[in-house]
C-alpha cells in the first residue's frame, strides 16, 4: 500500500461501528417529527446525505428543520455514545501511522462534538487529529467535495494532493475525495462493492502494509 503524508478519515462506519447508535437516533428523531421509519431503511440514511434520505422517506418538508434538532439532540445523547463501539484495528491503526509521522484528520458528516466525545470514551485523544471537520465547519455534505477541502485548509496543507488520501466506508466518501483532488480509499469490510472503481480495502490495517 503507498504510504501518504496525510490521512483524512471518514467518522461513521469507517473508524467507529456506529451503527447501533444510527439506528437509535434516527428512529427517535424520525419517531419525534411523527413519522416513524422501519429499522431496515435506517443503513441507507448514513450512506446519502440527509436532505436526500429525508426527502426520498417522504418526510414532511414542513418538519425538516425539527427533525435536524431531534438529530442532533440525539446524536449527543448518552444511548448514543452508549451504542458506539470502536473496530478492533482502529486504535492501532492511529497509533502506527501517528509513529510513522503522518498527519490525521477526521472528515465527518457527524458533529464534533459527538466525535470528541466518541474519541474521549475510547481513549483516543482528539489531539491525535490535526483536523477534525463535522457538519458545522462544512455545511455542504459529502459527496461535495468542501469537507475535505475545508480539512485540507485547516491542515494549511499545500502540497502534493496525491500525497493525501481520505479513507470511507461509502462511496459517497470516495467521491468526494476523487473531486477534492485527493486518493479515494474504499473501507468495503462487508464486501458490498466488488465493481467500485477505487483503491479497496477491507480492514484499516491494510493502510500499513
Amino acid at each position: 500500500m503507498q504510504k501518504f503524508d496525510v490521512y483524512l478519515f471518514d467518522f461513521d462506519g469507517t473508524l467507529f461501528d456506529t451503527l447501533p447508535s444510527s439506528k437509535y437516533v434516527f428512529a427517535k428523531s424520525y419517531e419525534a417529527i411523527g413519522f416513524p421509519v422501519e429499522e431496515k431503511d435506517i443503513l441507507g440514511f448514513t450512506r446519502e446525505p440527509l436532505p436526500v434520505s429525508y426527502k426520498r422517506m417522504g418526510a414532511p418538508k414542513e418538519k425538516l428543520i425539527e427533525f435536524y434538532y431531534h438529530l442532533e439532540q440525539y446524536v449527543n445523547s448518552k444511548e448514543s455514545i452508549n451504542l458506539t463501539e470502536i473496530f478492533p484495528d482502529t486504535y492501532d491503526t492511529i497509533i502506527d501511522l501517528k509513529l510513522m509521522e503522518a498527519t490525521l484528520g477526521i472528515v465527518t458528516s457527524n458533529n464534533v462534538k459527538h466525535v470528541k466525545d466518541i474519541l474521549q470514551k475510547f481513549d483516543m485523544q482528539a489531539f491525535f487529529f490535526s483536523a477534525l471537520v463535522g457538519n458545522r465547519e462544512a455545511p455542504i455534505p459529502k459527496p461535495d467535495p468542501s469537507p475535505i477541502i475545508k480539512a485540507l485548509e485547516m491542515l494549511k496543507y499545500d502540497g502534493d494532493k496525491q500525497a493525501v488520501c481520505y479513507v470511507g466506508d461509502s462511496l459517497n466518501d470516495c467521491e468526494a475525495a476523487t473531486k477534492a483532488g485527493i486518493v479515494p480509499i474504499l473501507l468495503d469490510r462487508d464486501n458490498e462493492y466488488s465493481n467500485a472503481p477505487y483503491i479497496k480495502i477491507h480492514s484499516l490495517e491494510e493502510l500499513l502494509e
